[in-house]
């Protein structure tokens, strides 16, 4: 249970195929209040200060709100397909 108004999380990556330094956005919420919209900004402002080329992330397919949301943000689908293993 989440009892702060909002977190984020970047966690960074180096990609040959990304050209460099890569973040993954793993988590943003902000009970939509539009804190995620807010932070967006500034999160993808400290990804460019650590010179990374790509941020990717990951969502649900009928995560509609959500999709929409990291599409007013510049993110667009591609091709990829995430594939996940248990250890």
């Amino acid at each position: 249970m989440r009892s702060c108004a909002g977190d984020a999380v970047l966690c960074w990556g180096y990609s040959l195929e990304s050209g460099g330094r890569e973040a993954v956005l793993d988590e943003i919420y902000g009970r939509g209040l539009g804190l995620g919209s807010a932070a967006m900004p500034a999160l993808l402002a400290a990804c460019r200060a650590a010179g990374v080329q790509r941020v990717f992330l990951e969502t649900e397919a009928p995560n509609d709100a959500a999709r929409r949301f990291y599409a007013r943000h510049g993110f667009q689908l591609e091709q990829s397909i995430w594939l996940t293993r248990e250890l």
